[in-house]
């Protein structure tokens, strides 16, 4: 089932992540405070604060939106992508563990932990299954060409 399906899988996490961090940029460009799109919502930030994650934030969404229209899934372009997307939730993660300021932390971690997981793990699947089908191509080719 993941093999079969794990491009898609892993498309579908690039464009949640690419809409995820464009929330986060547009909520610190408006000053919303929201959970889950601002780590400390309930304690007041500095507009420059606001204004430079968001900036940072609109960098990570353009990173997963390329990943995600690189359809083909070629590996000098996912690889930069999956490796900085994964040190930024990391890092979303690594605040949150740091410093708790309210309760739902605890789910926020877990869903930031599930998402890097099956990010790496459909990756890791959807890659599999290229070189697996890229592998019957030439051989099925190179049955024509020896008839």
């Amino acid at each position: 089932m993941i093999n079969k399906n794990s491009t898609k899988i892993y498309r579908a996490l690039l464009l949640i992540c690419a809409v995820y961090f464009i929330a986060v940029t547009i909520a610190h460009q408006i000053g919303i405070k929201l959970p889950m799109l601002f780590i400390f919502y309930s304690i007041p930030s500095e507009r420059y604060q606001d204004l430079i994650i968001s900036f940072l934030s609109f960098g990570w969404a353009t990173l997963f939106g390329i990943g995600f229209f690189d359809s083909d899934l070629k590996m000098k372009i996912q690889a930069p992508i999956l490796f900085s997307g994964l040190v930024a939730i990391c890092g979303l993660i690594r605040v949150r563990l740091e410093i708790k300021l309210h309760n739902e932390i605890d789910y926020e971690i877990g869903a930031l932990a599930i998402l890097l997981f099956s990010m790496m793990i459909t990756y890791i699947a959807a890659i599999k299954k290229k070189r697996e089908t890229t592998s019957n191509e030439d051989f099925q080719q190179k049955q024509g060409d020896m008839e």
